[in-house]
């Protein structure tokens, strides 16, 4: 192939706005090597056909799950090497590798930490006459905090009471036929909390008969925790919460495939072919009922039931206790978790770049080690995300609580406070209006998204300290290839 046609496919990608960082070209003789996809397959690794040349990433707009996974990027990408650490070498023992699992052992002489905290004097019922009543995933409480002023702000000012629980009883809370499950009730050390008006969490007592749940949270679909839709209860999705694979700082490891994940929470290490994760001791897990787990079980191919590992109990706990772990053991530890809480160990944990079935590279949520900007789950390199879900009650299509009205309209209009969504940023999810990709299930098929309120240049700009935006404060400052003024940047729309 002459090196005038490759500078002319190089410099068409370049003028359609769409980077080649990190692709690669496959050369032969021919002056057209494919006219389809398919005619790469004997290039191996599933190239892509462009412009007649076989190239490594993906360089148009994406449409399918592959597309999606091998798009080109200017995000830094890991390699992990099935080949060499798994002995995983052609696509049938990549295949098989999906099938093997184990029954997880009994870690018996492993307890699971035991969270201990002072029963709280407070009635929860005493903090405000007009109290939300909230139950679901420990993943939660940032994102709570962080709307709890605006809360305070609304007329009339409310309050959200959070009993700690799973993703799955946050469903059930609002979809069980059982109406006992739709009740919170006091639990020694895990007891109900809100955040007062100086954000400080604060525990309170529920009645003695238990309150009824007016918001249900979950960091998954209700259908992934066995519940089907039901007339009278409406599921808002919310802002976008990724789940990663972490060890602790101190660790050589950067990265992990979809088939190592498997072979370790799946197979328990596969009798010491996923070194170094080989002791289930040292895995730092969730309960299944925990999008934490819920999420990733969908993108490994794993039962939510059956991980192998310990049970941590709650985000914050799983995080302590690996921070705490015995330096001589760190190459072997290995956890899950939501990045909301990953992001703010990062001092003494390192979240792990995530390779997908049929990718080429691995992804970390964010485009490098140092960011903040989530922009692989953004884009739909990285798969392993979700959207808080708010679940109540309604007639009419409206919730039928005032209180879960005032905390889900939040999160629910079609421009959404310029305050909440610094709030969503800073507790460390992604709003709805910044991400480019959507699904309808955990993990795909994703489909391309555009917000009708976008929010991309303002999340860059509070992540980044950056945007190649322009900055607005009118449609009037705007160019008409981004006519709208949305939180001071200019926007498609």
């Amino acid at each position: 192939m002459s090196d005038h046609r490759i500078t002319r496919l190089v410099s068409a990608l370049v003028i359609s706005g769409l980077t080649v960082t990190g692709c690669s070209f496959v050369l032969d003789k021919n002056e057209n090597q494919c006219t389809v996809d398919a005619d790469c397959a004997h290039f191996g690794s599933h190239p892509f056909c462009q412009a007649g040349v076989c190239v490594e990433c993906f360089p148009g707009q994406p449409a399918t799950q592959d597309q999606f996974a091998n798009q080109c990027t200017t995000a830094q990408t890991f390699q992990f090497d099935n080949c060499a650490r798994l002995g995983l070498c052609d696509d049938a023992a990549l295949t098989a590798a999906f099938n093997t699992s184990a029954p997880p052992a009994d870690l018996g002489m492993i307890p699971p930490p035991i969270m201990t905290e002072q029963k709280p004097s407070i009635p929860c019922a005493s903090v405000s006459p007009n109290i939300v009543y909230v139950t679901g995933s420990t993943n939660l409480p940032p994102l709570l905090k962080a709307v709890q002023p605006l809360l305070y702000a609304n007329n009339p000012p409310y309050v959200a009471v959070f009993a700690p629980q799973t993703s799955c009883k946050g469903a059930g809370s609002m979809y069980d036929a059982d109406p006992l499950k739709h009740l919170i009730k006091d639990v020694t050390n895990n007891w109900a909390f809100y955040y007062d008006v100086n954000g400080a969490q604060t525990l309170c007592l529920l009645d003695t008969n238990g309150n009824t749940v007016d918001v249900g949270e979950s960091d998954v679909y209700p259908q992934s925790c066995g519940y089907s839709p039901a007339p009278d209860v409406a599921d808002y999705p919310g802002p976008i919460q990724a789940i990663v694979f972490a060890v602790p700082s101190s660790s050589k490891q950067t990265s992990i495939s979809a088939e190592a994940a498997h072979l370790v929470f799946a197979a328990g290490g596969d009798n010491g072919k996923a070194a170094p994760w080989i002791d289930p001791h040292l895995y730092f897990i969730r309960s299944s009922g925990t999008g934490t787990i819920q999420i990733p079980s969908r993108a490994n191919g794993i039962d939510p039931t059956a991980w192998w590992g310990v049970d941590r109990l709650s985000a914050s706990n799983l995080v302590t206790s690996m921070e705490a772990i015995d330096p001589n053991l760190v190459e072997g530890a290995i956890g899950v978790l939501s990045s909301d809480f990953a992001d703010k160990s990062r001092a003494n944990l390192r979240e792990l770049a995530f390779q997908q079935r049929g990718q080429r590279h691995g992804y970390l949520a964010d485009s490098t080690p140092e960011s903040f900007d989530k922009a692989n789950v953004r884009d739909g390199h990285y798969p392993i995300w979700g959207a808080i879900h708010f679940m109540a009650v309604t007639s009419g299509g409206v919730p039928v609580s005032p209180g879960a009205s005032a905390l889900i309209t939040l999160f629910t209009v079609a421009k959404l406070d310029e305050n909440l969504v610094s709030a969503i940023i800073d507790a460390g999810f992604v709003p709805p209006c910044a991400m480019k990709v959507m699904h309808t299930s955990e993990v795909g098929p994703l489909s391309p998204f555009q917000s009708s309120f976008s929010c991309g240049c303002f999340f860059d700009k509070k992540t980044n300290g950056a945007t190649t935006c322009t900055m607005c404060n009118s449609i009037a400052d705007c160019p008409s290839s981004a006519p709208a003024c949305n939180y001071g940047y200019c926007e498609k729309q």
